[in-house]
């Protein structure tokens, strides 16, 4: 008598099995944002701006009249103004929140809000070649990004430096000297690894033995003399508005006492400083630091891929209608 088996068909199947070796790179989810870790990090200031599409339709084609179709393309083309990117308080049909909120204007959800990165270059011999090889190599089609120019002098960019780092900075941290000088350094030298040098020291100490440039030494930080004493000077600029005088690497010093220590040092005769009294060297000091009048310009590079890719997604939905009023 004969028996039968019933043997699984799962038995004969073999199952394929992956390449040794062979690795499946992950998917990036999302827009990426651009890398610019080889421009010098004092250069560069990045920034968010979101708006809101349906914002944008609604005031297209219910107070302008536009056609729905007229008023897609015309999103298409849309780049934002330099008032716009950084109008200290944002206006309609842009907002400060993340894209998950609704819109604070009409309520629209997620999907009808795109974001454009903004990243601010300050020209310069450290930055000029670098921005250049990297507007060849974005693409070019669709114009997903746009540059924008503004013209500056080295006096506006020093302020907006100072002013970007002090607001960064927390003063009650005994650390925030070291920061300083770094983020100084960093500006004044950008193509010297100061990140490296400051992981391994814990002090700054003006040198004896060089008179250009610096030296680390056993965990310390030796400047030039005339670099040290602009230091102090920087130092004295970014904290006189938190703390009373200004905080320095010396101690707290005044006006008077710092035009006294720097007159003393020799840092006003090398800076060619010949003002008689500390308000007057300190508007010399200044021009002295920033460069002045000196013409240089901010290049604005605004990314508008997301703006694209939710413009055309929302292209054939039909818009939400505003559930507050403008």
């Amino acid at each position: 008598m004969a028996i039968r088996v019933k043997i699984p068909i799962k038995w004969f199947l073999v199952k394929k099995k992956p390449s040794p070796g062979r690795k499946v790179a992950p998917k990036k989810r999302g827009i990426q944002p651009l890398d610019l870790s080889a421009f010098p990090p004092e250069s560069i200031v990045q920034s968010e701006k979101w708006i809101c599409l349906a914002c944008i339709l609604d005031v297209f084609t219910r107070h302008m009249g536009l056609a729905l179709k007229t008023a897609h393309l015309e999103i298409g083309r849309y780049t934002p103004s330099l008032a716009e990117l950084y109008a200290p308080t944002p206006t309609r049909p842009f907002f400060e929140a993340s894209a998950s909120d609704p819109c604070p204007y009409c309520g629209s959800p997620a999907k009808w809000h795109a974001r454009f990165r903004v990243y601010r270059i300050e020209s310069g011999k450290s930055t000029d070649a670098l921005r250049r090889g990297l507007v060849k190599s974005l693409p070019k089609s669709g114009s997903q990004f746009v540059m924008l120019e503004q013209k500056a002098t080295g006096q506006h960019a020093f302020f907006e430096w100072i002013d970007k780092t002090s607001a960064a900075i927390n003063f009650d941290d005994p650390g925030w000297l070291m920061e300083v000088s770094r983020h100084y350094l960093s500006r004044k030298e950008p193509k010297v690894d100061w990140q490296a040098h400051f992981t391994a020291t814990h002090s700054i100490r003006r040198s004896r033995r060089i008179d250009t440039g610096f030296e680390v030494d056993q965990g310390r930080l030796f400047l030039a003399p005339t670099l040290f004493d602009e230091l102090l000077l920087v130092q004295y600029l970014a904290s006189r508005s938190q703390k009373a005088g200004g905080l320095t690497l010396e101690g707290r010093y005044t006006l008077p006492e710092l035009f006294s220590r720097l007159r003393n040092a020799g840092y006003l005769r090398a800076a060619e400083i010949h003002a008689s009294n500390p308000s007057d060297a300190l508007e010399q000091l200044l021009d002295h630091l920033s460069g002045g009048e000196t013409a240089l310009k901010f290049y604005h590079l605004v990314d508008r891929r997301e703006l694209l890719e939710k413009a055309k997604a929302v292209r054939l939905v039909k818009p939400p209608k505003p559930k507050t009023k403008p």
